[in-house]
């Protein structure tokens, strides 16, 4: 296993998803992203496996969730937009 764990925020809002503030080797790339105002969650991907010889593995974690709204009308938001690609998007 490898230190190289990069991670990519994720914010879900009303129009849909929204890259934020990504780390490589845990130190922030580019510009931090603040959440947007009108966030429903906020989702971090990680890589925690990289191996040579394996696919890397990633896990997808809700780290923030705006707590006025209903857990079922979070997951319906969630249904109208398709999670982000696993491939981080370019900063």
């Amino acid at each position: 296993m490898s230190s190289y764990k990069p991670s990519q925020e994720f914010h879900l809002t009303p129009e849909g998803w929204v890259p934020g503030t990504s780390t490589d080797f845990e130190t922030i790339q580019g510009e931090p992203v603040d959440r947007p105002a009108d966030a429903i969650e906020t989702w971090l991907e990680e890589m925690v496996q990289s191996h040579l010889f394996c696919s890397d593995i990633y896990s997808w974690t809700l780290i923030w969730f705006d707590s006025s709204m209903a857990d079922s009308e979070r997951r319906g938001v969630r249904k109208q937009f398709p999670k982000p690609t696993e491939e981080f998007p370019d900063r």
